[in-house]
């Protein structure tokens, strides 16, 4: 995937062969010696690095993808038009994704005693993934933006939709997974926001490997609950729903059990239906932004006026956490 911008990085395919999975298919965007800040990114079910790129190649981004290397890992299967799993492969959990970082990392050159200062951006899975990471390896990580992210066991309805959805994947790509999909990553909002169905669906019958990708789906069904293990949880956290997802309550129950309060916050897109970087990528890559600025991750990018109040300086009321339409209101002076 080419980037859109002349000065954002060519993502390059570095694949890390590990002992108990085989090969993870990494891309790495940005030049390792030169910056010190290190984003990891970890995909959603019926995603890939790619989503990633794309997000990056927005204009709006140019400044991110300027200031940081960007670090984007592949689940086992999941890149684009993969083989086909071998047979018996048993699909590694949530927690045994996330045992896996530091050495993939390590194996790429972030070696630890390098002091790259690691930022985790993921989504769903992803989102899982990364923060399992941050409760294991507290030291290797800064912050962490959390899109869609649950820390609960799956829900019976949840649950429920993956099986129907699994006993007819061994059929290929097919409607009833399609559905299962959209639902994950839009709720009941899919004819509204046309569009992005049709990017999923691109996703999903042009590269995605059904096989791969039900191993991956199931891994993350059967995911435990972790929400007892935020407590050991200190870094900051920015929490990123849509008003109208179909994980908002999962999201709520994990901000309610987020420790740091004070330098982390809750962001809640308004008539966004559950993936704020295709239907809003300028408000996520902005809220990003000025997430990182506030820590003084990054620094030298120009503030607008949503960043008054997306910094780290105003959070929330009560500590409940701000709106994209709280954000959006200019501060008062």
């Amino acid at each position: 995937m080419s980037a859109e911008h002349s000065d954002v990085p060519e993502a390059k395919l570095e694949e890390v062969w590990t002992e108990k999975w085989g090969a993870f298919h990494c891309y790495v965007q940005g030049d390792k010696e030169k910056h010190k800040k290190v984003c990891v990114t970890f995909h959603d079910i019926g995603l890939n690095h790619s989503a990633y790129l794309k997000l990056i190649s927005q204009p709006v981004a140019h400044g991110l993808a300027t200031k940081m290397c960007f670090v984007h890992i592949n689940a086992p299967g999941q890149q684009d038009n993969a083989e086909n799993l071998k047979d018996g492969y048993v699909y590694p959990t949530m927690q045994q994704l996330a045992d896996e970082i530091p050495y993939i990392l390590e194996q790429l050159g972030f070696q630890q005693d390098k002091k790259h200062d690691i930022i985790g951006l993921g989504e769903g899975a992803g989102s899982n993934v990364l923060l399992r990471f941050a409760i294991t390896h507290p030291e290797r990580m800064q912050a962490l933006v959390l899109l869609e992210c649950t820390a609960t066991s799956a829900s019976f309805a949840e649950w429920g939709q993956e099986k129907v959805a699994a006993w007819n994947m061994d059929k290929g790509m097919n409607k009833k997974v399609e559905n299962y999909i959209l639902w994950h990553h839009l709720g009941n909002h899919t004819k509204e926001k046309l569009d992005v169905v049709h990017e999923y669906q691109e996703s999903l019958y042009k590269r995605m490997n059904a096989k791969n990708l039900h191993l991956f789906i199931d891994s993350f069904i059967n995911r435990n609950n972790i929400l007892d293990k935020l407590d050991a949880v200190k870094i900051p956290m920015l929490l990123i729903t849509g008003s109208h997802s179909p994980h908002l309550k999962d999201v709520d129950k994990m901000w309610s059990h987020v420790h740091n309060k004070r330098l982390s916050n809750l962001l809640k897109a308004e008539d966004v239906a559950g993936d704020i970087k295709e239907e809003d990528p300028k408000k996520l890559v902005e809220s990003m932004t000025y997430f990182l600025q506030g820590l003084g991750l990054i620094s030298s990018l120009p503030l607008t006026r949503l960043g008054h109040s997306a910094s780290l300086g105003e959070t929330s009321k009560e500590k409940r956490g701000l709106s994209m339409s709280d954000m959006d209101k200019p501060t008062e002076h």
